[in-house]
């Protein structure tokens, strides 16, 4: 079993503590917007399906995941919501799909995972039919990670908040897979919104907008706090072939 199918349960549609963080919905709606014009999705690290099970009422998704554990949970949860998602094991630098398949891609925060994200974006795109929707929400990462750098504040509220999921709710302490998987990946390229924009406008995509005040409209408040030092993320919606 990989690092990744260890923690598929921290990406539970379902999962109470997700709110703790973030506004599922302003997210979900993000994503509408994003592919606007859109019918059949691809959602490139799908994970357990946090935004394939609710983005499928409004589009035919299909989504595309290394982890057979979070594609199980991504199944039974779109199961339970009586939707239909089209799941698929497989490399988002290899993906198994014939050119200009769909009429928009999509991924959050599944590139910075990949020794070769470029690989990733160049494969998206390809995967995607000229006039089709590229979107990508990601760190924009400007250095290394070394660790998070959180306030003696932040320090002391997250330590609170682990005893109370792990002793009252049983939740599962995942510290050292995340921290063996932020070693692992520590050599992998930076991912940035100058990197994403570059990389594909190179390739013949236009962008059509992006948005640097993710946290600030997707973050309860508790995330707001927990997230102060972190670096910002951003949406980045673009259009293949001009």
């Amino acid at each position: 079993m990989n690092q990744w199918d260890q923690i598929a349960f921290e990406y539970d549609p379902k999962s109470p503590f997700r709110r703790v963080w973030t506004k599922p919905s302003v997210l979900i709606k993000m994503f509408e917007d994003a592919l606007d014009g859109c019918h059949e999705v691809l959602d490139v690290g799908c994970g357990a399906g946090c935004l394939a099970v609710p983005l499928a009422k409004k589009f035919e998704v299909h989504g595309l995941d290394f982890s057979k554990e979070m594609l199980n949970l991504a199944a039974r949860r779109s199961g339970e919501s009586d939707v239909k998602v089209n799941l698929n094991h497989g490399d988002s630098q290899a993906m198994p799909f014939d050119d200009n398949f769909f009429d928009g891609a999509y991924c959050k925060f599944a590139l910075w995972p990949l020794k070769d994200p470029e690989k990733a974006l160049r494969e998206m795109i390809r995967v995607v039919r000229p006039g089709g929707r590229v979107v990508i929400m990601e760190v924009d990462r400007k250095k290394k990670y070394e660790g998070h750098k959180m306030s003696f504040k932040s320090k002391i509220f997250y330590s609170i908040y682990r005893i109370i999921t792990r002793t009252l709710f049983g939740k599962k302490d995942t510290k050292k897979i995340w921290k063996a998987l932020m070693a692992e990946t520590k050599s992998n390229p930076l991912v940035n919104l100058k990197m994403v924009k570059e990389f594909i406008e190179g390739l013949g995509c236009r962008i059509l907008y992006y948005d640097t005040e993710i946290q600030e409209k997707t973050y309860t408040f508790i995330g707001k706090l927990m997230s102060s030092e972190h670096e910002k993320y951003f949406l980045c919606v673009a259009k293949k072939g001009g």
